[in-house]
């Protein structure tokens, strides 16, 4: 069984994440790494700065989310955002290798495991807020709530007797 930490990163302009060991009650935050506008190369710069600074010695395993498949945004995203998302994820890569395990999570699985649907992003988003809530993770943002939805669904794949106590089916509102 797995013992060590996980960090969850929901990579985004405003990227969340969750970090603790599978059972416990986790850390999260939400950070933005340059103001809106700023160039992709200083957003890379930036992102790196902080893993060093901040998980270069205490993850033993990071999960992302995969960026989302360009033509299932057609029409809510653009090509800088999509270059962003899936520059992030291979600056993370690049980081990470031969350094820390590094799993990668689709947003469906995420959601059918934490909130118990595939819904659409508006109502999902307010959902995973909401099951965080329930868990008594005081989240403030769905930046965070997708971070703290992604770290317990790795969690729950590391030891799966914790799913019970946060997917939707089985909760109840309990706590692990």
């Amino acid at each position: 069984m797995f013992e060590g930490r996980v960090l969850a990163l929901d990579l985004a302009t405003t990227t969340g994440w969750c970090y603790g060991a599978p059972g416990s009650i986790p850390k999260f935050g939400h950070l933005r790494f340059a103001k809106p506008g700023s160039p992709r190369a200083l957003i890379y710069r930036e992102f790196r700065r902080w893993l060093n600074a901040k998980w270069a010695t205490t993850p033993d395993m990071i999960v992302f989310e995969s960026p989302a498949v360009p033509s299932i945004m057609a029409g809510k995203t653009n090509i800088e955002t999509i270059k962003l998302l899936v520059g992030l994820t291979e600056h993370l890569e690049e980081w990470a290798y031969e350094r820390i395990e590094l799993r990668e999570a689709r947003v469906a699985d995420v959601r059918v495991h934490f909130i118990g649907a595939n819904m659409k992003s508006a109502m999902a988003k307010q959902a995973t807020f909401d099951q965080c809530r329930m868990l008594g993770w005081d989240v403030q943002t769905t930046d965070e709530s997708d971070a703290c939805a992604l770290w317990d669904f790795q969690c729950a794949w590391l030891n799966p007797k914790l799913a019970a106590h946060s997917t939707p089916l089985f909760s109840h509102g309990s706590k692990p």
